[in-house]
């Protein structure tokens, strides 16, 4: 079959699966009785075991008033002796690995009891344990009860104390469960213990890399002590690296040879006051780190250093080196079964021969094949990594010797190039001429650039030479943007009900550039944009060459998808506006202009028609109108976060606006109306409204603005006078008096 029929066909028929699969919930079975005895059993030496930072008996005075005290967090993480030496042998094609955890806190208000009602373990082999008990004052524990525990659906969150650290790795060999806790209340300590087996079946590689894990030091509640223990074989590496004046990770010495052992320890941690505006891995003190098992202790491609060595970072040519090694291996890498990455290549080149490549401009093609692959993307279930499109893009630029170069970079929300340890950490970017292509989404356009590798310091890396080593480098900093290019403007028409008590609304939003990109994914939840994304590259309809029963399944499937968007799009919208606004919203419509996916239309635009009842106040004859609502809520910022511990991240410099008009209702006037205006506006950012009465309408304009991406804390109240004038903004009415 042709190859693109093929995968539309197939991919198609996937998506409709995955609509009813996403929609309907799966069954919640309960816990095998059986194991239950065995959970137990399997765990209950663990609260033997003697740790000095789980016998504490009070807290410290200076978190009396904290909501929850974490008095222990230990995770210990073990790789199976037996498979030192022998797991890549022919008898041995598992690894297995033990994970235990031990978590204490004492809880000391309502909404901690609250927050901590439901408890979650992982369950997945007759080996696997889980005790859970409340320790009432006075010492007196009692066991939770597991016997009413079920299944969490696949995809759900698990709250961080529950989650494990080899959730990606053995994903298919476990089952999470959650029970809820019915007696737990202040001034009780909860305490639970879990160990747990997992298998990793490595029959096709003798290389395994487990994903990186990121430790933030401090949690939701303060914590006395918090560690991780991690025991590997003579077949690891071990790489971490502390930040922000974290501790590090130590190497002890172990009882056996050929085992190494690695501890990370933190105590006495408070709560971090700066919520807003923070990058956590950037800010907070953090420490991330992994663990790999090879053969080869020269693997390509990898960043790793030697075994038993706790390395900690790469120089810029180690990073530059394996970066380019990794980057050329991707062509071997397998897409689907049976298709490398190489295979795809040379496929998609011949599709866009048929399109017309050989006879396209250089800018049309290099626009061509963006959205070719954009719309294999679009029918994916996962989206391709940026080595593996950078990969893929470059080389189907090289088949019109178009020439490429290839920047390497990190996300700056996670750090650094130079902090790179990891490399799920290494970003892969197309550079031609002055033009940057990174991965494509189902929604981005060519040259669109991506939030997180803005401004960023990165490297442009070439081929080593082959007699020599010898690799160029050249130091690079990627664009930034200003606050215009990344706008939300909102034009509002609303008006009162005949009752005075309800507003009707008609919003129309438009967005450009990163904020566009943080809203299309919401604003095309179930609409059908796949269906017609071909014709953006010159595509054929997919139907053109399906014939008899095919293409009546292929047409069958669309309407059954676009009937079941039509049905839930109101839901989901109305469900939207009503988190947005923190209220109950009626009659929700809403209409797509342009969705934003092509060059020259790449504005996301769209309205949305929805009433807000019981939203006007009486007084009397009078009514109080609270326009500025409209704009949504506003951020607030607490009392305890107006001493600023670190700098400033906005993330990026963005514009929000409202243009707002109201028609005053008939036999009405205005009062209240000079009392909106205000102008706020520092070197940071602004908030300013502007509103008049015209021809029976009131207007405002407002505007708020977030001008820099970093700013220091030492402008933290040039911030805060815009952002409170915003928040307060939203709490002033106007008066409607009846003119008689």
């Amino acid at each position: 079959m042709h190859l693109y029929k093929k995968t539309a066909v197939l991919l198609l028929s996937l998506l409709t699966l995955g609509i009813f699969i996403d929609q309907s919930a799966s069954a919640q079975g309960y816990i095998d009785e059986d194991f239950l005895d065995n959970l137990h059993n399997n765990a209950a030496g663990m609260l033997k075991e003697s740790n000095a930072a789980f016998n504490v008996q009070t807290i410290p005075s200076k978190w009396e008033k904290e909501s929850a005290v974490i008095i222990g967090y230990s995770r210990s993480v073990l790789f199976d002796r037996k498979s030192s030496g022998g797991f890549f042998s022919r008898r041995e094609r598992s690894l297995y690995f033990f994970e235990k955890t031990r978590f204490r806190i004492q809880v000391n208000d309502n909404n901690s009891v609250e927050s901590l009602s439901t408890i979650y373990f992982r369950y997945g082999s007759k080996v696997d344990g889980f005790i859970a008990r409340i320790i009432k004052p006075g010492d007196t524990a009692v066991d939770i009860d597991l016997k009413n525990a079920v299944a969490v659906e696949n995809g759900s969150p698990i709250p961080q104390f529950f989650q494990s650290f080899f959730d990606k790795v053995a994903y298919s060999e476990y089952q999470y469960y959650k029970v809820p806790i019915a007696n737990l209340e202040p001034g009780d300590i909860l305490e639970y213990v879990t160990t747990t087996k997992s298998r990793l079946d490595v029959t096709a590689s003798g290389y395994v890399e487990f994903e990186p894990a990121y430790e933030v030091c401090s949690k939701e509640y303060p914590i006395m002590h918090n560690e991780i223990i991690v025991e590997t074989d003579d077949k690891s590496f071990f790489k971490s690296l502390s930040l922000n004046g974290a501790p590090t990770f130590k190497k002890e010495s172990t009882s056996e040879s050929g085992f190494f052992r690695y501890v990370f320890a933190d105590r006495d941690r408070d709560v971090e006051k700066d919520v807003n505006f923070v990058s956590p891995f950037l800010q907070y003190p953090f420490v991330k780190f992994q663990v790999i098992y090879s053969n080869n202790d020269q693997a390509k491609g990898v960043l790793i250093g030697a075994k038993g060595e706790l390395k900690t970072s790469f120089t810029k040519q180690e990073l530059a080196k394996k970066a380019w090694e990794d980057y050329e291996m991707v062509s071997n890498q397998v897409m689907s079964p049976g298709v490398t990455v190489q295979m795809f290549v040379n496929a998609c080149w011949g599709e866009l021969v048929k399109l017309g490549a050989k006879e396209m401009s250089q800018k049309q093609y290099i626009n061509t094949v963006y959205y070719y692959l954009r719309n294999k993307i679009v029918f994916m279930r996962d989206y391709m990594s940026d080595k593996q499109f950078a990969f893929i893009y470059g080389s189907l630029l090289y088949q019109k010797d178009i020439k490429s170069e290839i920047i390497i970079t990190a996300a700056n929300n996670i750090g650094l190039l130079k902090q790179a340890l990891f490399d799920q950490e290494i970003r892969y970017i197309i550079k031609v001429g002055d033009k940057f292509y990174f991965n494509a989404t189902d929604y981005s356009n060519p040259d669109e650039l991506t939030e997180s590798l803005l401004d960023n310091e990165s490297l442009i890396i070439t081929k080593p030479e082959k007699k020599t080593g010898t690799q160029e480098i050249k130091e690079f900093k990627l664009p930034a943007t200003k606050s215009d290019d990344n706008s939300s403007h909102y034009d509002i028409r609303a008006l009162l009900t005949e009752d005075m008590k309800s507003i009707m609304v008609r919003r129309i939003s438009n967005y450009t550039g990163i904020s566009k990109s943080r809203s299309i994914n919401s604003a095309l939840k179930f609409t059908p944009y796949m269906f017609e994304d071909y014709k953006n590259f010159g595509g054929e309809d997919p139907t053109i060459k399906m014939k008899g029963k095919l293409a009546d399944e292929y047409q069958s499937s669309v309407r059954t998808i676009k009937d079941e968007y039509k049905k839930q799009k109101p839901d989901f919208v109305k469900e939207s506006l009503s988190s947005e606004f923190h209220r109950r919203v009626n009659n929700a419509k809403f209409t797509l202009t342009t969705d934003g996916r092509t060059e020259k239309k790449n504005v996301l635009t769209f309205s949305e028609e929805f009433e807000f009842p019981d939203f006007v106040r009486k007084a009397g004859k009078k009514y109080l109108v609270n326009l500025t609502a409209l704009t949504g809520p506003q951020l607030q910022i607490k009392d305890e976060e107006r001493i600023r511990q670190h700098d400033i991240d906005v993330r990026f410099p963005k514009k929000y606006s409202w243009t707002i008009e109201f028609k005053v209702p008939a036999g009405y006037k205005i009062e209240g109306l000079a009392e909106l205006n205000q102008t706020v506006d520092n070197e940071t950012g602004g908030f300013s409204i502007k509103a008049k009465e015209e021809n029976g309408f009131v207007k405002l304009d407002i505007a708020k603005v977030y001008k820099a991406k970093n700013i220091s804390k030492t402008k933290w109240n040039d911030m805060l006078a815009f952002i409170d004038a915003a928040y307060a903004s939203t709490f002033k009415y106007i008066l409607l008096t009846p003119n008689k």
